[in-house]
């Protein structure tokens, strides 16, 4: 009895490629854009732990016609004015400008004016990994830091680091101008 081969044709083979690709770049996409546009975490219905325990307040029951008791209207309570965030001392963060597009001296460009606004640039260079949009990533505990960054630049995506970032610094990933 001869043993025989399954050998896929190279049409298969290159449509199995396409789909990991496609699969890779939309995971990088996610990992880039974090929770949806407002910041809120996107929770699935079988995750809220509301919908799979019962109410634990007790419906009332209906009773016979009762008189309706009269409501005082409750003072409002006052709120207390929280304090501003102390501000950012730009001069202290190091910050790393790396360029993702094909536009030669960006991250250069981008550092002279991150310098400007008074920030302190480490390095500048390129990165070979993927990015979806002009991106400020930020070590553990420096979030507020980069959304200061971003703001100053006009940078609408903030993110934590990727492997292959400075775990010290804030990391500009510029794939397009910054306006």
């Amino acid at each position: 009895m001869t043993r025989r081969a399954l050998v896929l044709p190279t049409w298969a083979l290159l449509a199995v490629g396409g789909v990991v690709v496609l699969a890779g770049a939309w995971l990088a996409w996610l990992v880039v854009t974090g929770p949806d546009d407002d910041g809120a975490p996107v929770a699935s219905a079988s995750s809220s732990p509301a919908a799979s325990e019962p109410s634990a307040t007790p419906t009332p029951e209906p009773t016979g016609t009762t008189e309706p008791e009269p409501s005082e209207t409750p003072e409002p309570e006052p709120t207390e004015t929280s304090e501003p965030e102390p501000a950012v001392d730009r001069t202290s963060v190091q910050v790393s400008v790396l360029n993702a597009s094909r536009t030669q001296g960006l991250a250069r460009t981008v550092g002279q004016r991150v310098t400007a606004e008074g920030w302190t640039v480490g390095a500048v260079g390129n990165w070979r990994g993927y990015s979806a949009a002009n991106t400020v990533h930020y070590p553990q505990g420096r979030e507020a830091q980069a959304r200061q960054l971003a703001d100053d630049l006009g940078i609408q995506a903030v993110a934590p680091i990727v492997n292959g970032m400075s775990g010290q610094r804030l990391t500009i990933v510029l794939v397009g101008p910054v306006s």
